[in-house]
Formats: structure tokens, sequence, C-alpha cells
């Protein structure tokens, strides 16, 4: 793909998020992971706002094959897209779902110089955990599966949604938290922590990997959210959810 057709790819992109307006773009037509990825940096860049951290969608099977991924993708989370405390969102056009899922926010930079990437230095590299709710979604009309049309639309990320840190939680305890989601009351789906790739803290060590092949890492305050824990569920407005994360706490919003 040309450089122009990228930017002008990008630029669409970037409008159709901001205005929660859909367009027409064939997206099937990016020829590799790195053209997807080009174009996802191209269209961050034209929105303007600070970058907060990174959300992962597809790192549990039950979430890949709902969204038609054969691998984990990630995005940057704009600082408009990071909300805390939020009890009330309103859906934009092409809503996907929402996943319950878990966010980190990262003491140090990560990987330091000659370190190790894996489950124990990520572990030793985050600062609080805390639950959350990711929405998302497409900027298409048309439903284009696979990985490289996720990864350039945003990875399909349109909001995090983020609970309170729960203190005194050891973060290597929390591969053992089950999680439970209702709507209006009503148990709809439990999840393990684990079905994200085995343990949360692995898909903290696998964004950092990817980051460091591309010559980046994790900065002091980023936020990771790991993906979905549970299935991707279907929301509509009006309706109410609430998800349990045992130790970590509750977390609820209405969408609108």
């Amino acid at each position: 793909m040309y450089f122009e057709i990228k930017d002008a790819t990008a630029d669409i992109l970037a409008k159709s998020r901001r205005r929660e307006e859909l367009c027409d773009l064939p997206l099937s037509l990016i020829a590799s992971e790195k053209e997807a990825y080009d174009i996802q940096a191209i269209a961050q860049d034209a929105l303007g706002f600070e970058r907060m951290g990174y959300a992962l969608v597809g790192t549990s099977h039950a979430s890949r094959l709902t969204l038609g991924l054969t691998t984990p993708v990630y995005s940057e989370i704009p600082a408009s897209s990071l909300l805390n405390g939020t009890k009330e969102f309103r859906l934009p056009p092409e809503t996907i779902g929402v996943q319950c899922e878990f966010v980190f926010t990262m003491r140090r930079c990560f990987p330091e110089v000659g370190e190790s990437i894996n489950c124990r230095t990520a572990c030793d590299a985050i600062l609080a955990c805390r639950p959350a709710i990711g929405v998302i979604g497409r900027r298409t009309r048309r439903t284009l599966i696979g990985d490289y049309a996720a990864i350039a639309d945003f990875g399909l990320h349109v909001a995090t949604i983020c609970g309170d840190p729960a203190p005194g939680i050891p973060l290597d305890e929390v591969a053992k938290i089950d999680v439970t989601t209702f709507l209006f009351k009503h148990t709809v789906f439990s999840g393990k922590a684990t079905s994200v790739m085995g343990d949360p803290l692995n898909a903290v060590a696998w964004l950092a990997a990817e980051l460091a092949a591309k010559g980046h890492q994790l900065e002091p305050n980023d936020v990771v959210a790991t993906g979905s824990c549970t299935k991707i569920l279907q929301v509509w407005a009006g309706q109410h959810l609430a998800a349990d994360f045992g130790p970590l706490g509750q977390i609820e919003c209405v969408f609108t």
C-alpha cells in the first residue's frame, strides 16, 4: 500500500472515530501486519490525543473466535477513551460488544535494557491492577474479518472503562480470579483470569515483546488492558452491566 493511500486511509479512520461515523474503507486489501500497524499509528496521530497506554483484543480463544482473529492485536488508548469512574456510556455505531478485562498500570519502563521479558519480570514492572470493561467496535459499515483489518481499525478499541484499584492484592494472585458478569442482576457469563493467555501477566509480557521488536517499550504510568477473560458480551442501549472480579471488586456501567 503506497504511503499516500496509507495516509488517506488513516485520516478517514481517525475522522470516523472522532465523529462516531462509519466509513466504507476496504481494509481487507491491507497486505501485511506491518501495513496495518502503520495505518493504525498514523490514524492515532491524526486523532491528536495523548496516549495513555495500550488495549489488547483477542487474548483468549473465545474472543478470537467471536472476532475472527488468529492472533491477539493491540492499539494505543487515547486519553479521551480511558474512562475512570464512568457509570454511563453511550454506545457508538457498530459497537461489537464489551469485554471484561484487567487493567494494569506500569510502575517502570518495561523491558529495561537487557531485561528478559516474561511473566515474572512483567509482574515486577507493574504498580497496580484494577477491573475494567472494554468496549470494542468497528469504524467500517461492512464487517471485515481478519487480523489486518482489526489492527488498522484501532485494534477494534472504542473505550476502556476502569474501576478502582484494589490495594493489597498480590499481582501474582490475579491469575486465580474468577469473573462473573451480570445483565440486570442476572448472571450472564463466568470466566477465569487464566483464559487470558494463561495468566493476565502474560498479556503484558506479550505486548512488551511486540513493542520491543519495534524499538518501543512500556513507560511508567502506561496502562495495559489485557483483553477479555469472559466471552464478548453484546450489549444494547438501556442495559446495565456489572462484573464481579472477586478480590479486585466490582465494576458496573449503564449503556445508552
